[in-house]
């Protein structure tokens, strides 16, 4: 394999399923849900996109391992022994912590890798979104790189306490692990960790335009869904092209984590840009079916360092997926104040989840008037500022006076 200027490589095995060229380029990476890492590539010729087909199949192998690894557990000896069953005076003598301990010591046989596969195969069985699989075992195998051993829980509360991750995180691999036990029959003692909500960061408009700006196309695009729509980075990473209508120019949101599903006006800007993307991933507007949210954001990593080194601004650092939600609410609320309609805008359930955003709002905005100023004279006037959502403020020299804050 020879190496090409710009990056691009030249190989004898691969070539474009398209034009057949063999001059290429290196262009990413894609990771199954299993972390598997295959090559992408893209032809200088027609520039399409694609993987290596060797490295598919090795990862479909790997799928067809995890039903056989599963199937054979059910006979293994390690399973045999735990359905056994003791007597009644035995029972009584063993505390829950040692039948824990004798459990996880029985499945020790097999290693903490396929003990993980074994898990996260667990894990879809039990209906839990990709997302939450990855989440879940990326944990238990960076507290199994860092010296914990999976077959003891002592050992896992002591790799968790001594790592310099928040409150939040922590109490992430301790439900990872408490669901693990539930898997292998255990039970642990889980500690306690007391998260401590702050509030987060809200960039200028300035800022959140600047660092669209400089973005590559598909990356671009997705951010202005994610600053138009205020939905979720994984509600706008599953967009097919047949949730948006162009004609009335509105998308339709399928909701995660249980909140509601919603429509949304779409500005022309936006729409102009999604009609530019090239329909690489077929019905998909960003993503292929099995490509993780993790790909695009180590993209959009690169691209905001890039970008905030260039125009120096540090400040583009603090901006993540999430944030567009955060400022998106904040500014509906500013405009309405109306917490109901922000509610049914971010798709929550409970009004509790919105009360957030009219806290940033009070501390972003207080002390502001951000208003416009119309006069009324005649009958027609002010009963078209009135349909228009003018209020009535005072009267001066014979003529009324309305205002309305800023859209």
């Amino acid at each position: 394999m020879g190496e090409l200027a710009g990056g691009s490589t030249s190989t004898e095995n691969i070539a474009c399923p398209h034009c057949k060229s063999r001059k290429l380029w290196r262009n990413g990476n894609r990771y199954t849900h299993f972390d598997d890492k295959i090559q992408r590539w893209l032809c200088r010729e027609c520039g399409l996109r694609f993987s290596d087909l060797n490295d598919v199949q090795k990862s479909w192998s790997r799928a067809e391992k995890i039903t056989r690894i599963h199937e054979q557990s059910l006979r293994s000896e390690s399973d045999i022994a735990i359905s056994r069953q003791i007597c009644v005076a035995e029972t009584k003598n063993l505390a829950a912590e040692q039948q824990t301990i004798e459990v996880l010591r029985r499945n020790e046989t097999g290693n903490a890798k396929g003990k993980i596969i074994e898990y996260a195969w667990w894990l879809k069985k039990t209906g839990k979104s990709d997302s939450t699989i990855r989440g879940r075992t990326k944990l238990l195998r960076i507290l199994i790189k860092r010296g914990a051993n999976l077959y003891d829980p002592e050992s896992i509360k002591d790799a968790i306490a001594k790592q310099p991750w928040c409150n939040g995180r922590k109490n992430n691999a301790v439900d990872a692990y408490s669901s693990f036990m539930k898997m292998a029959g255990g039970q642990w003692e889980p500690p306690l960790y007391q998260t401590v909500r702050k509030l987060p960061f809200i960039p200028k408009e300035t800022e959140i335009d600047q660092l669209i700006a400089g973005c590559s196309q598909r990356m671009a695009t997705f951010l202005q869904m994610l600053k138009e729509t205020g939905a979720r980075c994984g509600e706008i990473w599953q967009l097919s092209w047949s949730d948006i209508d162009f004609e009335s120019k509105v998308v339709n949101i399928t909701p995660e984590k249980n909140s509601n599903p919603r429509a949304v006006h779409l500005s022309n800007k936006v729409i102009e840009m999604l009609q530019q993307l090239p329909k690489t991933y077929g019905n998909r507007v960003f993503s292929n079916p099995d490509m993780p949210s993790d790909h695009h954001g180590r993209t959009f990593c690169l691209q905001r360092k890039r970008i905030a080194q260039k125009i120096g601004n540090p400040r583009l650092l603090k901006i993540h997926f999430h944030t567009f939600r955060y400022w998106r609410g904040t500014m509906l609320y500013h405009k309405t104040k109306d917490i109901y309609y922000t509610m049914q805008a971010l798709g929550h359930k409970s009004i509790k989840n919105t009360l957030l955003y009219v806290q940033l709002e009070e501390a972003l905005f207080q002390g502001e008037q951000d208003y416009v100023s119309k006069v009324g004279k005649t009958e027609k006037e002010i009963c078209s500022l009135v349909e228009a959502g003018f209020e009535y403020v005072t009267e001066f020299e014979g003529a009324k006076i309305f205002r309305k804050r800023k859209l």
